[in-house]
C-alpha cells in the first residue's frame, strides 16, 4: 500500500505541473497564458496607444501649466501667501553650516582637517563668500554714497531690475577675512548672518523714538533710520556670560550693532542679486562650553511676538562648542 500512495502522489504532482506548463504554453493551440499570437498583439497595441495618450495628455497639461507660470514672480506672494496668517516677516540664516540639518559649530582647535577640523568651517564660509565675487551684472548699482556714515541722502527705490551691490571690501580691514582664516585658526570665529529673501518684501522704518525697542535704543536715530539693525548674544544668562565680546561688520559701520540698509530691498529675483548680510566676530568664547547665540534683526515690520523665537521670525539661532586641544584648559 506504501508504494501505491507514492506512485498515486507522484502522478497526481506531475499533472498538477503538466497543467501549470499547459497553462503558460499551450503547443496545441498555440497560446501563451490564454492568448494566441493575433490577440497579444492587439492588447500591446491597445495599451500602448492608451499609455501614449496618457503621457501626451500630461506633457501637454504640463507645457501649459509652464507657460502659464511666471519664472520670476510667484503667483501668491506677501499677504496672499500663506504667510500673511502670521504677518510676512522674515527669518534669518547664517553661514558657515556645512550640515543645513545642524545649527552647531563644532571643531577642535588643534585639528585642522577633517570633519572635527576648523578647516571645515572656514572653506564652507569661503564657497559661500565666493558668489558675491563673480561677474558683474548691468543691473548692479553702487549704492555705498546712500548708506555711508556720513550721507544725508535718502534711500530711494532702483530701477526695475536693478539691485545694490554688496561690496565685501568692506571687510577687508576686519578680522572676516581669508587671510585671516575667518578667525577659526584662532578660535575665534567669524559667523555670517542674514535675512532670508521674501519676494517684494521691503523694511519698513520706525515712525519716531517712541516705537523704537530698547534693545536698538542707543543706536538709532532719524537720520539713521532708514536700516534693518541687527543684534547677537547669548541666548541664555549663561551663554552671555561665556560668549565674551561681539564685534558686528556691517554697512552701519559700528561694531556694537550691525545695520542693512534699505537699499538693498526689495529682491525681485534679479538675475546676479546679491544678498546684504553681516559678519559677527566672536572675539572671546570660552572653550570647552556649549553656547546658544541668538541674532535678532529690527525694523518696524519686523515684530518679533511671543512665541516667534520656536519658528525663528526675525531671528536665528545657532551654537558654538570649540574644543580646546588635549592640556589646554579653557
Amino acid at each position: 500500500m506504501g508504494k501505491q500512495d507514492d506512485l498515486a502522489l507522484q502522478e497526481g504532482f506531475g499533472a498538477k505541473l503538466r497543467a501549470f506548463g499547459t497553462s503558460i504554453w499551450d503547443s496545441k493551440r498555440k497560446q501563451i497564458i490564454g492568448r494566441d499570437g493575433m490577440s497579444w498583439a492587439k492588447i500591446g497595441l491597445f495599451y500602448f496607444i492608451f499609455y501614449a495618450c496618457l503621457a501626451g495628455f500630461f506633457a501637454a497639461m504640463l507645457a501649459i501649466f509652464m507657460q502659464l507660470t511666471d519664472k520670476k514672480v510667484p503667483t501668491y506672494y506677501l499677504e496672499k501667501s500663506v504667510m500673511a496668517n502670521k504677518g510676512v516677516m522674515p527669518g534669518m540664516g547664517f553661514r558657515p553650516q556645512p550640515n543645513v540639518e545642524r545649527n552647531l559649530i563644532n571643531y577642535n582647535l588643534q585639528t585642522a582637517d577633517g570633519i572635527q577640523g576648523w578647516k571645515t568651517y572656514r572653506n564652507a564660509l569661503h564657497r559661500h563668500l565666493l558668489e558675491y565675487k563673480k561677474g558683474g551684472s548691468e543691473d548692479r548699482v553702487d549704492c555705498s554714497h546712500i548708506y555711508s556714515a556720513n550721507s544725508s541722502e535718502e534711500h530711494h527705490e532702483l530701477e526695475d531690475g536693478q539691485f545694490c551691490e554688496f561690496d565685501l571690501k568692506m571687510f577687508d580691514d576686519t578680522p572676516c577675512t581669508w587671510d585671516q582664516d575667518y578667525g577659526y585658526a584662532r578660535g575665534n570665529p567669524c559667523v555670517i548672518v542674514k535675512l532670508n529673501r521674501i519676494y517684494n518684501w521691503k523694511p519698513v522704518a520706525y515712525e519716531s523714538e517712541e516705537h523704537v525697542p530698547e534693545e536698538i535704543m542707543e543706536y538709532w536715530s532719524e537720520e539713521r533710520k532708514d536700516f534693518i539693525y541687527v543684534t547677537c548674544e547669548g541666548e541664555n544668562e549663561a551663554d552671555r556670560d561665556n560668549i565674551g565680546a561681539i564685534d558686528l561688520y556691517s554697512p552701519f559701520n559700528n561694531k556694537s550693532i550691525g545695520g542693512i540698509p534699505f537699499s538693498f530691498y526689495p529682491f525681485r529675483n534679479q538675475p546676479g542679486y546679491q544678498q546684504p548680510l553681516v559678519f559677527a566676530h566672536f572675539k572671546d568664547l570660552h572653550k570647552g562650553v556649549l553656547i546658544n547665540v541668538e541674532c535678532r534683526a529690527f525694523a518696524a515690520n519686523i515684530d518679533r511676538q511671543q512665541g516667534d523665537r520656536a519658528f525663528q521670525r526675525g531671528s536665528v539661532h545657532f551654537e558654538f562648542l570649540i574644543d580646546t586641544p588635549a592640556g589646554v584648559r579653557p
